[in-house]
C-alpha cells in the first residue's frame, strides 16, 4: 500500500505545475465512476485526494518550474482521484466486491489491464484506457490488502507510461520503473 502512496502523495504534490482548462472530466474517456463512497466514510482511517483542473491551474499560478521532467508527466493531466479507506471488519466484504465490479466493469468497457495481482491478503489491478490513436488517456488503480487499506485511484488525460516509469525508477517505486514506451523497445 505504501507504493500507492507514494503515488498519490507525488502526483498531488507535482501537480501545481499542471497548466490546464475546465472541462466536464466525467465526459472523459479516462473517467472512471467508482461510484458512491458514503458507505465507507465511516472507516478508521479515510482519505481523499481529488485535484481538478481548476485547482491544478490555480495551483500551477502560484508554482515555480523546480522540474520539468516532473512537468512532462503531469502536461495534460485533467483529474487526480484517489479514494483510500482503512479495512475494518465491518467494511472488508463491501470493499472487496466494490473492487470486484470495478474489474467486471473495466474489462469488459475497453480498457486494458496492464497489471493484475491476487493473494489471499492482497488483490490489485492497473488500467490503462487508450484513445483511437493508441495514446494513454486514462489510467485506474485498485488495490486491496486484507489487513490494511483498500485503494481506488483515477487519474484522467494524456499519460506517458515512459514518462511515468522514469518517476518510478526516481522514487524506487517497483512496477512502474519496469514500465517501457513503445519507442523505448
Amino acid at each position: 500500500m505504501n507504493k500507492i502512496k507514494i503515488i498519490i502523495a507525488t502526483v498531488a504534490l507535482l501537480s501545481i505545475n499542471v497548466l490546464s482548462q475546465s472541462t466536464d472530466v466525467t465526459k472523459e474517456p479516462g473517467y472512471v465512476d467508482f461510484g458512491d463512497f458514503t458507505v465507507f466514510e465511516n472507516s478508521t482511517k479515510v482519505t481523499e485526494v481529488i485535484l481538478d483542473e481548476d485547482l491544478l491551474s490555480a495551483l500551477a499560478t502560484m508554482s515555480d518550474e523546480n522540474d520539468p521532467n516532473i512537468m512532462s508527466i503531469l502536461n495534460g493531466i485533467k483529474l487526480v482521484k484517489a479514494n483510500v479507506y482503512e479495512i475494518s471488519d465491518e467494511n472488508k466484504d463491501l470493499l472487496r466486491k466494490r473492487i470486484n465490479e470495478i474489474d467486471s466493469k473495466l474489462t469488459n468497457s475497453n480498457w486494458k489491464r496492464i497489471i493484475k495481482t491476487r493473494s489471499e491478503e492482497e488483490m490489485a489491478n492497473v488500467y490503462i484506457k487508450l484513445n483511437n490513436d493508441k495514446k494513454i488517456v486514462g489510467l485506474a488503480v485498485t488495490n486491496f490488502e486484507k489487513d490494511g487499506e483498500a485503494a481506488f485511484v483515477n487519474i484522467v488525460g494524456n499519460i506517458d507510461l515512459a514518462t511515468i516509469g522514469k518517476l518510478g525508477k526516481k522514487f524506487g517505486i517497483p512496477h512502474l520503473g519496469d514500465v517501457k514506451h513503445e519507442k523505448e523497445n
